[in-house]
């Protein structure tokens, strides 16, 4: 018998007539639990080859998601589809970063160009691509358990229903089910993962142009009140983003913290007095580095569940929807040969890791640099080196800037210090 799906409000509601209800018996090509900008860029591009995709998420959408908003402007020329959506999900492009050193007596500027947009539009906007392409949405509907057999995936939701398919794609974030069903990840480590809280606060336009002006400055602060993380401000169109991120060894009592960060962008007037912080949301993001293994028989991890995040901002955007395309086509490939064991997916491992896998392992080397004791003598040698505040910035921007290792940090820091010591 066939039941309905759980349909989203699109921005055309007109779409929600053309959305196909799924069957209890079929069984799907590919099923997608989460549909972020992983699991909807994933969708796409199976369902634009013709496969038939499942793609269900516990929310109904819209709905909003604790994250910065933060993505290279690059993004749009990587995935051209969404080129034609541009005004819809640019809110702003932010041309110089700003980072404050632990005891706030340094700032390095340096001009790196990062949009930014609401996740309530861009994860929409993802969704309905994937739709329009032919996947099957069920939103509302809530993977509790899988498993996996020589022949098939059985997921079993809630409410009660049993999905059925070749191969199972895990894009649901860093409390990933999908990467605990099947042993890939059962826990992160307390330092391999930061808890952030998240408000998305309304700012008149006038005054967003006033305190930010034309190049828009965002601003990350590191190590607030001597905890290991991050905090940020990020001008948008109608809103600020402001965030606090601390690593989870570190992070008791975070909501307090997050209120006493707003206090302070208050008295250094980056935020209005008052301001309302009732959207404010938590979030658990992995920012110790990818998982060492993303696949196994029938499966494969994408996004924040395999760990593809900015280890020193906790932006992951671009490279959750890389990875997908990488899932994708190594998916296509196996559902072709009728061969979706875990030695043929090991190839998409190998794809994501040489696109942008060694760079966010680097990047957790210089992640531990920043949040080291040292971080302040980091930023006092930086401020006297134009090519150190240049690494700085872009490694705290979604950009396509060469990300800086903690190597080339540090040799870049011992260098300046020999020129300052010999008056060079």
């Amino acid at each position: 018998m066939p039941f309905s799906c759980y349909v989203f409000s699109c921005t055309d509601k007109n779409k929600l007539a053309r959305i196909p209800v799924f069957m209890s018996t079929m069984i799907y090509d590919c099923a997608i639990v989460g549909a972020g900008p992983a699991g909807s860029t994933c969708a796409r591009y199976l369902a634009k080859k013709g496969f038939g995709v499942f793609l269900l998420d516990r929310h109904r959408f819209p709905r909003d998601k604790p994250c910065g908003g933060g993505f290279s402007y690059g993004l749009l020329d990587d995935f051209p589809y969404l080129k034609k959506r541009e005004k819809e999900m640019v809110h702003g492009i932010c041309q110089v970063g700003v980072v404050h050193s632990p005891n706030r007596k340094i700032t390095l500027r340096g001009h790196v160009e990062m949009a930014v947009t609401l996740r309530t539009v861009l994860d929409s906007i993802l969704v309905e691509e994937a739709v329009d392409a032919g996947s099957v949405p069920a939103f509302g509907l809530q993977a509790k358990d899988i498993r996996i057999s020589s022949d098939c995936v059985r997921i079993q939701t809630s409410p009660e229903r049993e999905i059925k398919a070749r191969v199972v794609v895990g894009a649901d974030g860093a409390n990933s089910m999908v990467a605990r069903a099947t042993g890939l990840n059962r826990k992160w480590q307390a330092n391999a993962v930061t808890p952030c809280r998240v408000a998305e606060i309304a700012m008149h336009p006038d005054l967003i142009d006033d305190t930010y002006r034309e190049e828009r400055e965002y601003h990350f602060y590191a190590n607030l009140e001597g905890r290991p993380g991050y905090g940020w401000i990020f001008p948008k169109k109608n809103t600020v983003n402001v965030g606090l991120g601390i690593v989870a060894s570190y992070a008791s009592g975070l909501p307090a913290h997050f209120d006493r960060f707003v206090g302070f962008l208050m008295r250094e007037g980056l935020l209005g007095k008052g301001c309302n912080l009732s959207t404010a949301k938590g979030a658990l993001v992995p920012t110790g580095g990818t998982l060492e293994k993303t696949y196994a028989d029938r499966c494969l991890l994408v996004g924040d569940s395999a760990g593809f995040v900015n280890p020193i901002t906790g932006g992951g955007i671009s490279y959750a929807m890389r990875a997908a395309r990488h899932a994708s086509q190594v998916i296509n490939e196996g559902l072709d040969r009728d061969d979706l064991s875990s030695s043929f997916l090991s190839e998409y491992q190998r794809l994501w890791y040489n696109d942008f896998g060694m760079s966010i392992n680097q990047m957790v080397l210089a992640q531990k640099v920043f949040t080291s004791p040292y971080t302040d003598l980091l930023f006092e040698i930086g401020s006297r080196d134009r090519t150190i505040r240049q690494m700085v910035t872009s490694s705290m921007a979604e950009s396509e800037d060469p990300r800086p290792d903690a190597k080339r940090l540090l040799a870049r820091t011992l260098w300046v210090c020999l020129r300052e010591a010999l008056n060079l």
